[in-house]
């Protein structure tokens, strides 16, 4: 009976809620760590303990030795997309504000409906180009390209943006092949990989710190973390697997234009723990950028609501786009190429 109260729309809603509240907790732990922790380090651990958690609770790793060559070197494509937002995007929170950086990320759905067109074939009307003009605008007026407040860090996260952007419509292009918690397992293999060279080269580099908290954060020489570190990192990982879960949960039960506004709750709790942990208050030009890029992206959502389509894409999160797959861990593979995708 408890089980069924999983699938109400109130506790699927709350749960997704909750697991966009908390994702911002990773961002801000990160950021705090990047004082003196290198990303490759923290990237390299953070995959071991998401990879335990993934072993514990799944048969993602087994399964990612019986998928096919072609898929599995596909997968391992989309997990590179990931890998370059995440180090784009960890590597700006060195010296931007953590409300600033997340606001920025949010116009990845509207670069996602940019791409869909030479991509997936989708066209976009004008209620779409109006949507993503006035998102793209809340990115500039962040932003200030040109402008004595112009910082190039924003511009790390504009790329993390599109290379998340491109990982979702990688992730619409292999909804036929694998599941869930193989697409999963692969992903923390390749943070895990990605990880462990970045901190060899970091060793073999051996630079000092500058005044670039960015640079030192992708290149500072590996330190030794404190039992303390470690926590944070494994909070991080279980706050990235956890929205995972209730986003794949909430996606598999919802309407996705139902899910899809829950997604800008990452906004206020970014703005909260910037607030809480640095004093960070954004300025007046910084608000109104978020408020164009939240206008944006919701225009654009009750706009395909209204119409009755689906949505899935629109969302800005990683275990959204995920969640088009088979969230049942222990149900057979679908391993094969469909007949569209194997053309394409």
């Amino acid at each position: 009976m408890w089980q069924d109260s999983f699938h109400k729309p109130v506790i699927v809603l709350a749960l997704f809620a909750f697991g966009m509240t908390i994702i911002p907790i990773n961002d801000a732990l990160i950021k705090l760590m990047s004082a003196y922790l290198s990303l490759g380090q923290i990237m390299f651990v953070r995959a071991i303990f998401s990879i335990i958690i993934v072993m514990l609770f799944s048969r993602g790793i087994s399964k990612m030795f019986t998928l096919p060559a072609q898929v599995f070197w596909l997968f391992v494509g989309r997990g590179m997309c990931i890998v370059v937002a995440m180090i784009s995007f960890f590597a700006a929170l060195g010296s931007l504000p953590l409300a600033i950086a997340i606001s920025i990320f949010f116009v990845s759905p509207l670069f996602i409906t940019l791409l869909s067109v030479p991509f997936l074939g989708e066209t976009i009307g004008i209620h779409r180009a109006i949507a993503v003009s006035i998102g793209l605008v809340g990115m500039i007026v962040i932003i200030q390209p040109g402008g004595d407040e112009f910082r190039p860090e924003t511009l790390l996260v504009v790329l993390s943006a599109f290379s998340y952007a491109m990982c979702q419509i990688w992730t619409r292009r292999l909804s036929g092949m694998g599941d869930l918690a193989t697409m999963v397992s692969v992903q923390q293999i390749c943070y895990l990989v990605v990880g462990g060279l970045l901190v060899i080269m970091n060793i073999f580099t051996q630079r000092p710190d500058s005044d670039n908290p960015t640079i030192d954060f992708l290149l500072r020489v590996p330190a030794t973390a404190s039992l303390m570190d470690y926590l944070f990192i494994l909070i991080c990982g279980i706050s990235v697997l956890l929205l995972s879960v209730t986003s794949a949960h909430a996606y598999r039960v919802l309407e996705a234009s139902v899910i899809a506004p829950f997604e800008y709750v990452a906004i206020p709790s970014g703005i909260f723990w910037g607030m809480l942990i640095w004093d960070e208050w954004p300025e007046t030009s910084a608000w109104i950028g978020m408020f164009l890029i939240l206008v944006g992206g919701l225009y654009m959502v009750f706009r395909e609501r209204a119409r009755d389509v689906d949505v899935t894409l629109s969302s800005p999160m990683p275990a959204a786009a995920a969640a088009s797959q088979n969230f049942d861990f222990d149900e057979e593979d679908t391993d094969g190429i469909n007949k569209d995708d194997s053309d394409k």
